[in-house]
């Protein structure tokens, strides 16, 4: 099932942060007005993905939408993702927000400046691209052939809490401003791995 960058933002919003409002999720996700929040949620409750709560109460996300979210990170070569707060001083960016996925997909270290294009084009302000080196076990980014933790102590320990790193697994980084724009990014790159 193809779904949005939207209806993917609006499931990753109720997940990590429970029942939510329009207006909160508008402003959380970065998504636009009220009326495309309403428009997406609807989408959703059609398909069984949210719960809608009468009087204001807002949405939340169902056991079938869970299962949803699950089986579209998966169909996109996703094992997790998970919003980190430890990049913006690697990047010594002013971006609000930073995401992490882990992928299963191997990225190329040749198209590591094409996807880098196509992150920034997309909606990211900064983007990252690392494999996870067994037996060292330290994160090496792509193309520049260092290792993250020469950067930065408090980032590695971060990307070390993901459930799904392991020996050569690919994660790739993308920060900026809005949940949305990075989530929209991060689809592009990884369908163009």
């Amino acid at each position: 099932m193809q779904m949005s960058a939207e209806e993917l933002t609006v499931l990753l919003m109720l997940k990590r942060y429970g029942r939510m409002g329009r207006y909160s999720l508008s402003a959380i996700s970065g998504m636009g007005g009220e009326g495309v929040v309403r428009r997406v949620l609807n989408e959703l409750k059609s398909q069984g993905a949210i719960r809608v709560m009468r009087g204001g109460g807002g949405a939340e996300l169902t056991n079938k939408g869970e299962e949803l979210l699950n089986n579209l990170l998966r169909d996109l070569g996703i094992d997790e993702i998970r919003e980190v707060t430890k990049f913006s001083q690697v990047f010594k960016c002013e971006c609000r927000r930073c995401y992490v996925s882990v992928v299963s997909r191997s990225i190329n270290e040749d198209s590591i400046v094409r996807l880098r294009d196509i992150a920034i084009k997309n909606g990211s302000d900064a983007a990252l691209f690392l494999k996870y080196v067994c037996p060292q076990n330290r994160f090496l980014i792509l193309k520049l052939n260092n290792y993250l933790d020469e950067l930065s102590q408090e980032a590695v320990s971060e990307l070390q809490e993901l459930g799904g790193i392991g020996c050569d697994k690919y994660v790739i980084v993308l920060c900026g401003n809005e949940s949305y724009q990075l989530i929209k990014s991060l689809i592009s790159t990884v369908i163009n791995i």
